[in-house]
């Protein structure tokens, strides 16, 4: 840079003053100048100098900020020559945020002295609150996946736990149909007894034949049994396939 020409040097800077939001500062933070598209960035027409020349730069930052430790820093090392680059989010004079995406340069004199801070800007406002407004909707996007693989684990829960109480309604209603079943066996058996036995009475005191009621009973104990058994079987039978299918379901 030191090789350039008077002419080189200030072709540049034209370049970079047509492409870019520009501003100085004495080495205490008040504003020496600013170009249009700087005006323009923080909310100002293009003749509006006067409104920034003369401020300090804490105008552009938060009253909080201004008062910190770190801005004081900040300026300090500014005013050490050291050269600051990053984003940096600013206000605009009405207010709202701006975000800019710049250097804060230190400009030297012949002999070697700091004489003044030139920033050079970008606003990258736009860019930024597209990133926001993106890691907002991952944000969301990530709580409803969450919401959902929970929503999932209890509708598991819920579903177990009501197979848990069917089956068992189930086993109940077969223990009690059973029940009912060997008792309505028991009473037709020994009312067919009974009532064998009042025919057995009435054919011996009148001489009659017992061969073909004690036929008869015994078919009909026969037939009743063997029913009864196979209702009992049948009901055993779906029993043992329901523990086994469920058995199957919680083994995959």
């Amino acid at each position: 840079m030191k090789n350039l020409s008077k002419e080189e040097l200030l072709s540049r800077m034209e370049a970079i003053n047509r492409s870019n939001a520009i501003i100085y500062f004495d080495l205490n933070g008040f504003i020496l100048g600013v170009n249009t598209i700087f005006l323009k960035a923080m909310g100002l027409a293009e003749d509006e100098h006067n409104k920034l020349i003369g401020k300090h730069h804490s105008i552009f930052v938060s009253y909080e900020y201004s008062k910190s430790d770190e801005y004081t820093k900040f300026w300090d090392t500014l005013k050490g020559g050291t050269y600051f680059e990053g984003e940096f989010e600013r206000r605009k004079i009405d207010g709202s945020p701006i975000y800019l995406q710049a250097t804060y340069n230190p400009i030297f004199d012949e002999s070697g002295a700091i004489t003044k801070i030139m920033k050079i800007a970008t606003d990258i406002s736009q860019t930024i609150v597209s990133k926001n407004k993106i890691e907002e909707l991952s944000n969301k996007v990530k709580a409803e996946l969450e919401n959902s693989n929970r929503l999932k684990a209890e509708i598991e829960i819920e579903k177990d736990a009501a197979l848990n109480d069917l089956d068992a309604t189930i086993k109940k209603s077969q223990n009690e149909l059973i029940k009912v079943i060997v008792k309505s066996a028991l009473f037709v058996i020994m009312s067919v007894g009974f009532i064998t036995t009042i025919m057995y009475s009435f054919a011996i005191l009148s001489n009659k034949d017992t061969q073909i009621i004690g036929s008869t009973w015994s078919n009909m104990f026969s037939v009743l049994l063997t029913n009864a058994f196979s209702i009992v079987g049948t009901i055993m039978g779906i029993k043992y396939a329901t523990s086994e299918d469920k058995k199957s379901k919680n083994e995959n």
